[in-house]
């Protein structure tokens, strides 16, 4: 019976199981320590002590098969040493050494305060723990009493009785399931402990001695049959849960499964998924195969692989009743079903799984705001075409085209408007791409297009005026209309490059060049564009630098009134660095103005020159007023009111001494939101000025809706006075129209005296030129105004009649 159970327990990872195996090894081994006969009195008793050991210890490892099953191996191996040592201790004395009580009696102490604490530590309240108790101190008291007596046979039916009946206790209350294995072993255990109690009254009553001697290893048989019966139980259960759990996993599973015949493809079981998603009935999925629910156009591929499928997962379409086909992932393996081969396959279906993958693919190659290509799919695109172009002998072009003044757009109209706006271009511009091209958006408001089989450069300029052409009309947005522009780079392969790089590199800097026009224009990439380009990209680097590292200074130029008096001071930039004095402001202006700089190079003009003003009054200087030139980039920011509101606080500047310098073809640009801007400002005390007046065709009528207080004469004109009557009917023209706007006029560029008389002449108010002042530090400044060196007489030069009427016409 033991090797039986042993063999069942060989393959067990349950630990309860291993331990019943080891206690029965021990309950043997100690039956087998009686074969030896005759042997001499000390081996006797050697014999017989390890004989008690072994029976003692097999009994604690029952007790803790059920007891330990939520401790640690170590836990488990500590806790039966704790209880064997003293118990151990006890019997050998007993037998070696009976006259040693008072030693046993401490043990035994020691012994029931191990008892207690593993009883407290591994047991659950109920009525088990109890009971367990309570058998606990009748066994010591029976104990004790053996002790007491020196009677060894009495401790040990008395630990084994404690011993086997807590085994039976133990079982009672597992929650195993109330089956015969279980009460066979309980009561075995019960009866086993019992029969020492009883075996000890046998010396009184005798016959009691020789029924035991008969039944005595009944118990021990009806344990072990009990714990076997228990493992077939458990068996039973497992294979049945097991059995559960696949009918679980097979007939309520969300997927389509079914049991086929590799051979022939009919379908021999299927699931109820299989019947929802495919739309057959289980009775009709029996007399169809794996052919029927495939696409005509795959049968043959089946046919070709059916006996070899393997288990790896393959994609295949499959076919519902209704005709729809659908992509699946199909996996499987080789099964015995009805006493045959068969094979289990469970198809998954992918469809969305498809079309998410090509929706994150979409996704990853075109842009979410216009759902053109972006920058990944134009570049592999752009590879594409240049191998192909390369082995045909053809040209590709590549267009960079940049949107104009559009953050005017975010500033004026808000993000959302600018977003409509992009994607109005987008479609836009659509229209005149061929299908074989590629439109992308690469930037914030940067499209490119890619185009290949050109014969000559030709081809691409003709697809740069169409897509031009196709913004001359104004964008028809949730708002209202809005008029756009864009700006168009060209470079052709190979006639401006050998390589992408070198192609994408040019056409950006050709689309520089038509910023710098102005925009709404196209420009074809030259060598002498490619230089420009890289200067412009040099000056920027180097104001971007000169910003951070206080490397500007203003220089201010002198404007005079009728009388020869100073009015008035033109804040003027300039770089401190050899590269920036070189380049001067005819050439960063520009570069700060395209490169999105001018609007911090603006903070700084207008907050140094504020300063400077306070420097100035603080020294008791003579008052005059301060212009400063600003584009239209910086009047359009949120928050340019407050930014030079704040400034003129800041510094104590009335606001009446500052004019804001704009030029005219500048105003015409976005005049609605600038009208705007303006009237804020001038509704707080600050004056504008246009600069340049004259070159720029503006519309009189909407000159009039600004609240403008000085125009400024171009220097071309003022140059011209004495050699063309033209010039001459212009200026006046510019004056005599100030004069019924109530408007001041300066004019610019004066180099000789007789521009001053002439214009004095012609009824002009102030003046400014190099004959008077040029650009000077503000150390100089302050300098020549201490010693009178800004102070003229023009009373000379001008009628006295003409003057007293100019006098009673300007505002003091």
């Amino acid at each position: 019976m033991i090797l039986f159970f042993g063999i069942l327990q060989a393959h067990r990872p349950q630990r309860g199981y291993r331990m019943w195996l080891c206690a029965w090894v021990l309950v043997m081994c100690s039956l087998l320590v009686y074969l030896p006969k005759d042997l001499p009195a000390g081996w006797q008793l050697a014999q017989e002590c390890i004989r008690v050991d072994l029976l003692v210890l097999g009994g604690l490892i029952f007790l803790f098969s059920f007891l330990g099953r939520k401790t640690s191996r170590k836990r488990l191996e500590r806790d039966i040493a704790l209880l064997s040592a003293p118990a151990f201790l006890i019997l050998n004395t007993l037998w070696i050494s009976p006259q040693h009580v008072w030693l046993c009696m401490t043990v035994i102490l020691l012994g029931e305060g191990v008892v207690v604490a593993l009883i407290e530590q591994l047991l659950d309240k109920g009525l088990h723990k109890k009971i367990i108790r309570l058998v606990c101190l009748l066994g010591t008291l029976a104990l004790m009493e053996a002790v007491w007596h020196a009677s060894s046979g009495l401790a040990l039916v008395v630990m084994l009785a404690e011993i086997f009946i807590s085994c039976a206790i133990l079982l009672a209350m597992n929650r195993s399931g109330n089956r015969a294995g279980k009460w066979t072993a309980l009561t075995a255990f019960l009866a086993w402990g019992m029969f020492y109690v009883v075996y000890q009254a046998s010396d009184i009553f005798p016959v009691i001695s020789v029924v035991l001697d008969r039944i005595w290893n009944l118990p021990k048989y009806l344990v072990g049959f009990g714990m076997i019966l228990m493992v077939l139980e458990d068996d039973t259960d497992r294979i049945s849960t097991l059995s559960e759990e696949y009918r679980l996993l097979y007939e309520n599973n969300p997927h389509p499964m079914w049991i086929f015949d590799p051979i022939t493809g009919r379908f021999l079981s299927v699931n109820d998924a299989s019947t929802e998603t495919y739309g057959y009935s289980r009775a009709e999925f029996l007399t169809m195969s794996l052919y029927d629910i495939r696409p005509e156009e795959d049968r043959e591929r089946l046919s070709q692989g059916l006996t070899q499928l393997q288990s790896s997962k393959q994609i295949w379409r499959h076919r519902r009743k209704s005709g729809d086909v659908f992509d699946v992932e199909v996996s499987g393996h080789n099964v015995f079903f009805g006493g045959m081969e068969a094979r289990f396959a469970m198809c998954i279906d992918i469809t969305e799984r498809q079309r998410l993958n090509e929706e994150l693919v979409y996704r990853a190659q075109h842009d979410t705001l216009t759902g053109l290509a972006n920058r990944m799919l134009l570049e592999e695109r752009a590879q594409q075409t240049l191998a192909r172009t390369a082995r045909d002998g053809t040209k590709m072009a590549i267009l960079t085209i940049d949107v104009d003044r559009f953050k005017q757009v975010n500033d004026t109209y808000g993000h959302l408007v600018g977003d409509e706006c992009l994607k109005g271009i987008a479609e836009r511009l659509a229209t005149s791409v061929r299908e074989a091209d590629t439109l992308a958006r690469t930037g914030g408001e940067e499209f490119t297009v890619l185009i290949g089989g050109l014969s000559s450069a030709r081809g691409a300029q003709a697809a740069a005026a169409s897509l031009l052409k196709t913004l001359n009309k104004p964008l028809t947005l949730s708002i209202n209309e809005i008029a756009v522009s864009v700006s168009i780079g060209i470079a052709v392969y190979p006639d401006d490059g050998a390589d992408l790089e070198t192609i994408r590199t040019r056409s950006d800097k050709a689309l520089y060049e038509a910023k710098r026009m102005g925009g709404g224009h196209a420009v074809l990439t030259t060598d002498e564009l490619a230089g420009e380009a890289q200067s412009a990209i040099n000056i920027e680097s180097a104001l971007r630098e000169a910003l951070q590292t206080n490397g500007l200074e203003l220089f201010y130029q002198p404007i005079f009134d009728a009388f020869g008096r100073l009015a008035r001071v033109e804040a003027l930039v300039r770089g401190k660095s050899e590269f920036l004095r070189k380049v001067g402001p005819a050439g960063f202006i520009p570069v700060a103005e395209e490169s999105g700089l001018i609007v911090s190079l603006g903070r700084w003009v207008l907050e140094e020159s504020c300063r400077q003003m306070a420097e100035w009054r603080n020294r008791n200087l003579p008052p005059f007023e301060l212009a400063v030139n600003i584009s239209a980039r910086q009047l359009v920011q949120a928050d340019y009111t407050d930014l030079v509101l704040l400034a003129l606080e800041r510094h104590g500047i009335a606001p009446t001494l500052l004019h804001l310098e704009l030029t005219e073809t500048t105003l015409m640009r976005d005049f609605s939101a600038m009208a705007r801007i303006m009237t804020r400002l001038s509704e707080a005390g600050v004056l504008f000025s246009i600069d340049d007046f004259g070159t720029g065709y503006s519309s009189l009528a909407r000159l009039s809706e600004l609240p403008i207080s000085t125009l400024k004469i171009d220097r071309s004109f003022v140059t011209k006075l004495q050699e063309s009557d033209a010039a001459v009917g212009i200026v006046r023209a510019i004056i005599n129209m100030s004069r019924h706007l109530r408007l001041e006029v300066v004019a610019e560029g004066v180099e000789r005296a007789e521009h001053i008389k002439l214009l004095l002449e012609l009824g002009c108010h102030m003046f400014q030129g190099y004959y008077l002042s040029s650009p000077l530090p503000p150390d100089d400044l302050e300098a020549a105004l201490q010693t009178g060196a800004l102070a003229f007489d023009f009373a000379p030069l001008h009628d006295s009649v003409q003057q007293e009427e100019l006098d009673a016409i300007i505002p003091a």
